[in-house]
């Protein structure tokens, strides 16, 4: 597979914090904090772990997921309400009335020409997860470019976070320093102005400095589909991301990321070796972000926009009946 193998690639991956999920498999061993979550639990169909604030929740039976969380950002006057910041400029996120893909508002953000962050967000879960699905719908402002470079890349949107120094920067994952895995945007494979691909960058144990690159085109291992993005059009894009497993003290390299765009299985990997402590390295966070190339900048102000982000916490949206 031809990922993350030379200079041009490693310099597109960018810098942020992360950690994150575990498993569901029957030999998962019972953590401090899986315990600690279900001693809060109430009768059959009690509500599991804290949801944010001003978020709808609904109790799942069988505690597959422990809630649903939507954000619908017409409940809100400042997206400081639902996302907390941790890198670039607050002034590079608004809410806006156009284009919305539903409502009244969406999120737009801004990367300013020449320059590389637009800003990080993150909607953090206080108590960790192990496993998490989301779905959000995007778009590329009709202008969107990725001139000026034969191999441009810009992260879209953090799926998962476990934060710490092995997240992101080029730093090694050890099991204990945080992972992550996060969405982009890319040039590769297409011409400057789009149609654009996606690219699916993780940090995980087994593959050291700057993250795993995998591409969703034709021919790539874990791509199960090669979509296009065209710019001015919106997509719903759905990531579900659950912790690898850890039997008799060993971490399992059986850690799963899948992506789905307008309901379609596009990426699918389960071999990942995210964590070796279910206690303290598991999902945190997740969220919107604008990120651009990693030695190189925007050619020019790009726009991204959001609406309507859902998260099915400790499980998946559709489920199993007890």
């Amino acid at each position: 597979m031809d990922s993350n193998t030379n200079d041009t690639e490693q310099r597109t991956a960018e810098h942020d914090g992360g950690r994150e999920t575990t498993a569901t498999q029957a030999e998962t061993e019972m953590t401090r904090r899986r315990t600690l979550q279900l001693s809060g639990l109430v009768g059959a169909g009690g509500l599991l772990g804290t949801v944010g604030f001003g978020s709808d929740t609904a109790a799942a039976a069988c505690e597959r997921p422990d809630s649903i969380v939507h954000l619908d950002y017409d409940d809100y006057d400042d997206w400081r309400d639902v996302y907390r910041r941790s890198n670039g400029s607050p002034e590079n996120l608004t809410m806006v009335s156009s284009p919305t893909a539903s409502g009244e508002q969406a999120l737009q953000l801004r990367i300013a020409d020449g320059d590389n962050w637009g800003v990080s967000t993150h909607y953090d879960f206080d108590d960790g997860l192990f496993e998490l699905n989301g779905r959000v719908r995007f778009a590329l402002d009709s202008g969107w470019t990725m001139d000026g470079q034969d191999l441009s890349t810009c992260r879209l949107w953090n799926c998962a976070i476990s934060r710490g120094v092995g997240s992101a920067g080029g730093t090694e994952t050890t099991g204990t320093n945080g992972w992550s895995n996060r969405l982009y945007v890319t040039n590769r494979g297409t011409d400057p102005d789009g149609p654009f691909h996606l690219l699916s960058n993780t940090y995980h144990v087994d593959h050291p400095g700057w993250g795993d690159h995998d591409h969703l085109l034709e021919g790539e291992e874990y791509a199960l589909g090669a979509p296009e993005i065209e710019p001015g059009v919106w997509y719903e894009f759905e990531y579900y991301v659950c912790v690898n497993t850890i039997t008799d003290g060993e971490a399992n390299a059986d850690g799963i990321v899948r992506y789905r765009l307008d309901g379609e299985t596009v990426y699918e990997r389960d071999n990942f070796h995210f964590t070796d402590d279910h206690a303290d390295t598991i999902i945190d966070t997740n969220g919107p972000v604008g990120h651009y190339g990693g030695q190189y900048t925007a050619p020019q102000n790009l726009y991204a926009y959001y609406d309507g982000h859902s998260m099915a916490l400790n499980g998946q949206f559709e489920f199993d009946s007890c």
